[in-house]
């Protein structure tokens, strides 16, 4: 299972990081260690974390003041969560709504769909789906011919939650069309996996799960990421901890709803995108070697040098991550 990171490989190009070390996420640690990561990175991946700090990508949370005056200001002028005006050619777009939810199936005009995605978007929680989401559910429509759904779930200043959000994506999930693959970046990263596990439990499990940089551990409580805090541009783990808790509520302990507890076993595939600048790179670790050891299919994909959600960043290896991800979706819907 996985890719080894050997020269000759394919996958090296992706910095892949196979196999997670036991009792340790070796963090990087020394601003020594982060330039000699860095120097194999492309240019536009090396300038990130300088676009980030001037343009204050973390200025939203940077403390639980900040997220809680965020929170108000959205809620008195909600944020936008239509779909962009113009598609990508080769796509077409339907909408329906399902519990209250405003579902959007972005769907292969050329082809016949050969299978469902369920795209659950990231954004902490608490904004709405970015461009760069909508650009990378177009591409897999398009380049791997399946349906790609997304719903609009409530956020946390509108009272969406860990209990209440899950089911109704799981139930999403049981009505789409097979094979079926769950998906979904950091905050929409943390609903892919607690859905993954709900959808074992009830005896109808996905084909494959598709996780970047995601949130798994609410608790928050691994000390390595206070190590790598100075050198992620763009979380903050302050005002992340106070978004943890608005979603899970009471069930931190829970193994579905709190998915670093969950055990993967029996779920499908799983396949996990991670760069090293990102506060939730040490609990993605950990949870791959625990994953590992019980002997659940986990592919791991890690970036050294690399920032939040690198896969859907406008990098040299943002686009061989995203092409990894098509590559495996069309591989998925092809053999089943």
């Amino acid at each position: 299972m996985g890719c080894h990171p050997t020269a000759s490989d394919r996958c090296s190009r992706y910095s892949i990081r196979s196999d997670v070390l036991k009792g340790s996420t070796a963090v990087v640690t020394s601003k020594t260690e982060m330039r000699e990561r860095r120097s194999s990175l492309s240019v536009l991946s090396r300038l990130m974390p300088t676009i980030m700090r001037l343009r204050r990508s973390n200025k939203d949370h940077l403390t639980r003041d900040h997220v809680r005056r965020y929170l108000d200001r959205t809620t008195r002028h909600p944020q936008p969560s239509a779909p962009p005006s113009r598609l990508a050619k080769g796509v077409t777009l339907t909408s329906r709504e399902v519990h209250g939810w405003d579902v959007h199936t972005v769907s292969p005009s050329g082809a016949s769909s050969r299978g469902a995605v369920i795209y659950l978007h990231g954004g902490g929680w608490m904004n709405e789906a970015a461009p760069q989401h909508w650009s990378l559910v177009q591409q897999v429509a398009r380049e791997a011919s399946v349906d790609v759904v997304l719903p609009v779930y409530p956020l946390v200043q509108t009272g969406g939650s860990a209990e209440t959000v899950t089911p109704i994506v799981a139930e999403l999930a049981r009505d789409a069309a097979r094979p079926l693959v769950l998906m979904g970046d950091s905050a929409g990263g943390t609903i892919a996996l607690s859905t993954s596990l709900l959808l074992k439990d009830q005896g109808s499990p996905a084909d494959l799960t598709v996780l970047i940089s995601p949130a798994l551990d609410m608790r928050m409580e691994n000390p390595e990421i206070d190590e790598v805090q100075p050198f992620d541009p763009w979380l903050v783990k302050n005002g992340q901890l106070l978004l943890t808790e608005m979603w899970i509520g009471e069930h931190r302990e829970d193994p579905i709803l709190n998915p670093f507890l969950g055990d993967p076993r029996g779920a499908g595939e799983l396949i996990i995108f991670s760069g090293t600048r990102d506060l939730l790179n040490p609990d993605t670790r950990l949870f791959v070697d625990a994953a590992r050891a019980k002997g659940a299919n986990v592919t791991y994909y890690e970036q050294a040098g690399s920032l939040h959600v690198y896969p859907i960043l406008p990098t040299r290896e943002g686009r061989e991550a995203r092409r990894a991800i098509v590559e495996a979706i069309r591989r998925v819907v092809t053999v089943h």
